[in-house]
């Protein structure tokens, strides 16, 4: 069946958005469940979009009231054999209003600067209905100049904004961006790349256009050509301390914080960013296991492989921006150097494989608390090195990331239809190298085996040095609120997890002098490993003394060196 889609804003102030959805029941239909997705593909977690939902209303197209009833959080039942009717209905209206006013790549926003509407916490589908061909009309204030959106511009006059979509999966992943926002593009293989920009920025140097049309060249290259037909679409949202992507079949919407593009550092998580998330054109979007897709929207899609999903892109992004010689090889290592680092501060990583992380992203990573850190690891960060090994290992065998990239891509292309399964990868691993490479990558998938970083960065010709200082440690991780000191995390067998200290604790004094946001971290430099010391802490607002024995801060890597040039150009396909 064909649904017709309309989409209104009249009071952008208000946040909430019309819709409108008509069409005609299949013959023999009397019954037919509108649903709006509880989660959205590539973010995991189930985030109940019906809740934005007000006044939900029924009727034909004569004006006769349609019967309906919700029937679950976010699923409404129109019958069609209710006796109200007067006439043998086939055509159906539908109206309701979404509140939209959360500015995330994953929620939908409007406010009287600009609408961007996310598909899945907007427009509704029809359970067990195949939605062929849905049309989409927009209609907004005048003000309001431009439509930014991967889906296909079938406006019969300037004035009118009306798009199309395959089907229903195909409308709501495309992303759409409402405004006067800043636009401009570039063509590459003869096909369309669009550019919007919304927000502010400090001043800078770099040339946005310039930097992702390199990026859209290097990576089809390297995966040996662009999979969207017409046109590829990147939504950005300059915010301050916002940062975020969601990849997209056609396109993607990013945010990144206002105030980073005129750092040097901040500059390299831009073009991470967006390498990371053109990359999941190919990785996710098309390359992607059985679990997702064709999308249960209702229910989560629990699947074991986001070591491949995410790991795989998280360690293409990094390695894709040294290859297009955005960043210094010296750079390089110092990202991986952090991602090393972050790997060992992270006790979870004892406990939790990564087929772990990934089958409990619904409940874990995607719903951090204070003890994540403790009982998880994630499977971006995981998943990243654990792929920086593989590549390591495959080096050895004059082989590299890209030859499984490309086998990737070929099963893709035999089979574009149905997913992988892991099995498929290892088997693609074996071909390239050997079973006992094979084996290796399993196993670093598979259980909670230590990574040896040192050796692996040997085998590709780095040298991993470690700091040799003894740093005290208070064996906790705080926050903030102006002045006042919290614990936010306590670091598994660490002091403060000996000492019996919680997180949410107020740290208040210590040895009966005030601890505050200014001194606390030079209280902690110069704490002693063999003294014990009096903590007051406010904990439920109750008053309380503990004791404190800190303990020695984690042994870190303190820099990564490059020994032989040649060997780590060949290794990372310089």
């Amino acid at each position: 069946m064909q649904l017709n889609y309309k989409l209104k804003i009249d009071n952008p102030s208000s946040h909430y958005a019309s819709i409108n959805i008509s069409g005609l029941r299949p013959d023999g239909c009397n019954e037919l469940v509108f649903f709006i997705p509880s989660w959205s593909p590539g973010s995991y977690l189930m985030r109940e979009y019906g809740r934005n939902v007000r006044c939900w209303r029924a009727k034909t197209q004569k004006g006769e009231n349609l019967y309906f009833k919700q029937i679950h959080k976010g699923q409404w039942l129109l019958d069609f054999n209710c006796d109200e009717l007067k006439s043998d209905a086939k055509d159906f209206s539908i109206d309701y209003d979404i509140f939209c006013h959360e500015l995330t790549v994953r929620t939908s926003h409007i406010d009287d600067s600009h609408a961007f509407i996310h598909g899945p916490s907007v427009f509704m589908g029809i359970l067990n209905q195949e939605n062929t061909n849905p049309t989409l009309q927009l209609n907004f204030p005048a003000l309001w100049s431009k439509v930014t959106t991967g889906l296909k511009d079938i406006s019969s006059k300037r004035e009118v904004f009306e798009y199309s979509a395959i089907n229903y999966d195909e409308l709501i992943d495309s992303p759409i961006e409402i405004g006067c926002h800043e636009t401009d593009g570039f063509t590459f293989g003869g096909k369309d790349h669009e550019l919007a920009f919304f927000g502010n920025t400090l001043a800078h140097k770099e040339n946005l256009k310039k930097d992702i049309q390199k990026i859209v060249e290097h990576i089809s290259t390297t995966m040996g050509g662009m999979p969207y037909e017409e046109k590829y679409t990147f939504i950005t949202h300059f915010i301050p301390n916002k940062y975020g992507g969601l990849e997209h079949l056609n396109s993607t919407a990013l945010q990144f914080c206002s105030f980073h593009l005129s750092d040097r550092k901040g500059y390299l998580k831009w073009l991470e960013l967006v390498a990371h998330e053109y990359f999941h054109t190919w990785n996710v979007k098309r390359i992607r296991p059985k679990e997702l897709g064709p999308f249960d929207y209702i229910n989560e899609g629990l699947t074991r492989m986001h070591w491949l999903t995410e790991g795989l892109t998280s360690f293409m992004d990094q390695l894709f921006i040294l290859r297009m010689n955005f960043c210094s090889l010296e750079e390089y290592t110092e990202l991986m150097k952090e991602n090393f680092n972050r790997y060992f501060q992270t006790p979870g990583r004892k406990f939790h494989s990564l087929e772990d992380s990934s089958f409990n992203a619904w409940i874990k990573l995607y719903r951090p608390d204070e003890s994540s850190s403790n009982t998880s690891i994630s499977y971006y960060l995981k998943g990243g090195i654990v792929f920086f090994a593989l590549n390591s290992y495959l080096s050895e065998k004059g082989k590299g990331i890209n030859d499984l990239l490309h086998k990737l891509w070929n099963r893709y292309l035999v089979n574009p239809k149905v997913g992988l399964v892991d099995t498929e990868v290892f088997d693609m691993v074996e071909e390239i190298s050997n079973k006992k490479i094979r084996v290796k990558f399993e196993t670093m998938i598979q259980t909670t085996e230590e990574l040896d970083i040192a050796k692996l960065c040997k085998n590709i010709g780095m040298e991993v040095k470690y700091s040799t200082l003894e740093q005290p440690s208070f064996g906790f991780t705080a926050k903030f609120k102006n002045e006042r000191v919290f614990i936010a995390t306590v670091i598994l067998d660490g002091a403060a997890y000996k000492s019996g200290l919680n997180a949410d604790d107020e740290i208040l004094a210590i040895e009966g002098m005030r601890l505050t946001k200014e001194n606390y971290e030079d209280v902690e430099k110069i704490l002693s490993t063999k003294e014990n010391y009096e903590i007051l802490v406010s904990r439920l607002g109750v008053i309380r003394k503990l004791n404190l024995l800190p303990g020695n801060a984690i042994k870190l890597i303190s820099e990564i060196n490059v020994v032989d040039e040649i060997l780590v150009k060949k290794s990372l396909g310089l």
